[in-house]
């Protein structure tokens, strides 16, 4: 039969255990994810995005740290894919909005041609940058899922939005709202 005294010992045991591995945990911290499953994980909301540095079909050196203190939207798309010849002139809309008060697109094409590239280009009039992945390099850094996927990078670098499949302008202008002027 355990008395008043044990009860009372055993709770302050647990408790002083309970305190030292809080404490313990505070100092170490906790493991990372990539750390407990041996694999990365995709990007998430909140997280930082992850940096990467490729050239658009003009030829001109694109560095996402280059556009650090600036919203930016990563838009990952394919030239065979239905949905993203619908969302394209929504982006494009968007960019004519915004990118005077400082919005980048960067629309990354998976893995095609540059000269397939360019006559879709020309086809559907955009004016923001189409940034090659020819490795897929930049996909794997994403994990991407599939296309179209858009990412919205606040200026200081983070994910604050993710959307899988189509999105419009006006689910976009919503979201970048707290970084346009």
């Amino acid at each position: 039969m355990m008395t008043s005294s044990n009860r009372t010992q055993l709770l302050i045991g647990a408790v002083a255990l309970i305190s030292g591995a809080i404490a313990l945990v505070g100092q170490a911290g906790l493991p990372d994810r990539v750390a407990l499953s041996g694999d990365s994980v995709a990007p998430e909301i909140g997280a930082l995005a992850p940096l990467f540095a490729s050239t658009t079909i003009t030829g001109e050196r694109i560095d996402l740290a280059d556009l650090h203190g600036k919203p930016v939207i990563i838009n990952f798309w394919a030239t065979w894919c239905q949905p993203c010849l619908v969302e394209m002139p929504e982006l494009e809309m968007l960019y004519q909005q915004y990118h005077q008060g400082g919005l980048h697109i960067l629309a990354i094409n998976l893995g095609e041609a540059p000269e397939v590239i360019e006559e879709w280009d020309r086809a559907m009039g955009l004016s923001f940058d189409l940034v090659l992945d020819e490795d897929g390099h930049i996909a794997a850094l994403y994990r991407l899922r599939g296309q179209p996927s858009t990412y919205l990078i606040t200026p200081e670098g983070t994910i604050d939005d993710i959307f899988y499949g189509p999105t419009t302008q006006d689910t976009l202008r919503a979201a970048l709202a707290p970084y346009l002027s």
